[in-house]
């Protein structure tokens, strides 16, 4: 018998973000984040993260999820203040199937001059991610929360 090999074709909704959204973003917030690398442990729990979304996060930030069925695929966090991508993750079983790439789109509409954002030196998938979106690697730094690496990319419309 022949294994199922199909991948599920969906249309992707972006829509805002409501505070009904809060637990199923941070359980992909979270989750994503720990799938980094299996080694990687972060100095805070999830609580203070939920915490950091509450507080930080879900009032200064242009908040959008990506859907389809009902079902929230992904979210991105955007600093309109300073056109900085804060957050960009989707569940681990819909990485590669448009919703991340939905979401980068929706950035790149909102911010025609450009946005930048970090990601963890040692997160390669999401690095080759952007790199495939026209973000340019500009600079290395140290993340103040977490204290790991970091590499900031650029992306500024053509």
């Amino acid at each position: 018998m022949a294994a199922d090999l199909s991948v599920r074709r969906y249309q992707v909704l972006i829509r805002k973000y409501c505070e009904a959204d809060m637990d199923t973003v941070i359980d992909i917030w979270y989750e994503g984040w720990h799938s980094i690398d299996p080694r990687l442990v972060h100095p805070h729990s999830k609580h203070e993260w939920r915490d950091r979304w509450v507080s930080r996060i879900a009032p200064t930030h242009e908040i959008v999820v990506a859907e389809s069925d009902n079902e929230i695929l992904g979210f991105v966090t955007l600093n309109p203040e300073t056109a900085e991508l804060t957050q960009l993750f989707t569940r681990l079983p819909e990485q590669g199937r448009g919703a991340g790439s939905a979401l980068i789109n929706w950035v790149k509409n909102r911010c025609h001059k450009g946005v930048y954002l970090f990601t963890l030196e040692i997160n390669y998938r999401s690095r080759k991610f952007y790199e495939e979106h026209g973000f340019r690697e500009t600079s290395l730094s140290t993340n103040a929360i977490s204290g790991l690496p970091t590499v900031r990319y650029e992306w500024r419309d053509a």
